[in-house]
């Protein structure tokens, strides 16, 4: 089957990177939200809507150094009348390698200037799959919330979060998730100096939009407590108020500093 594929090459640059010196899970949401953005503008898509992300999926092999040069590329991968799939494929430029260093997809609804969904342009799937419109891939069920209490963090939404339709990025949201998270490591003396985190999936829903000044509520639970050499699961809900604005699940590889659980990590 023919698509069209979007190319675009990012510099992991110094602030996009962690206190590892490893791209951040946030960072990288920003370079699909850009590169998505740079091929609507290529291809001149007609319309004023805008597009929202509702859901995206990310599987990271391997830590990304800051400096690193990425060759990335997205493409459309099934439409509805109001939704696009898309994907995206991140490789290391210049290696000699066949598998993406992080690889995700992502759900995009297209909404009016009120952010009501609306039907696509016209002719829209077919740019992006020329031999005929393909439906979006069916995405997996949201992993349920553990039981029993959850940490709880609060944050209130700064102006440096929110974007052009006036409601907190979509990328903010994932920042505000590992910093809450962090809060509750510290709480259990564990430190950037001697607990090297490295994500290895996150999947996140976005339901409601937070706007401008709102307090949010950030609630976290584990599968089971980060131990030292293992791979946990934290799972992740932003509620305002009463209502449930994101959640989000997220797997990661907790090593030591200096330890050979690490170096295998970054290798991989």
């Amino acid at each position: 089957m023919m698509r069209r594929q979007f190319s675009h090459t990012y510099t992991a640059r110094y602030d996009e990177g962690d206190c590892y010196g490893h791209l951040t899970p946030s960072a990288f949401l920003r370079y699909m939200q850009d590169i998505a953005a740079l091929d609507a503008e290529d291809i001149q898509l007609p319309g004023d809507g805008y597009w929202i992300i509702k859901r995206t999926m990310i599987d990271f092999t391997a830590p990304v150094q800051m400096h690193t040069r990425l060759e990335m590329q997205t493409y459309g991968m099934g439409f509805s009348r109001i939704t696009a799939q898309r994907g995206y494929e991140a490789r290391i430029a210049g290696a000699p390698q066949d598998q993406p260093v992080i690889s995700a997809h992502s759900l995009w609804v297209y909404v009016d200037k009120r952010g009501r969904p609306t039907r696509l342009p016209e002719g829209t799937a077919a740019i992006w799959l020329p031999d005929g419109p393909v439906a979006p891939s069916p995405e997996a069920s949201f992993a349920p919330m553990p039981q029993g209490a959850p940490e709880t963090t609060t944050y209130r939404v700064r102006f440096s979060d929110i974007d052009l339709m006036k409601h907190m990025n979509n990328a903010a949201y994932v920042e505000i998730l590992d910093n809450a998270a962090w809060e509750i490591y510290t709480r259990a003396d564990m430190t950037p100096e001697t607990a090297i985190l490295a994500a290895r999936q996150y999947d996140i829903e976005y339901l409601e939009s937070a706007r401008l000044g709102e307090k949010l509520e950030i609630r976290t639970w584990f599968d089971d407590f980060p131990s030292a050499g293992k791979s946990f699961t934290r799972y992740q809900q932003v509620w305002r108020g009463d209502t449930l604005l994101a959640r989000a699940r997220s797997n990661w590889l907790y090593s030591l500093a200096g330890s050979s659980t690490h170096s295998e990590a970054e290798g991989r």
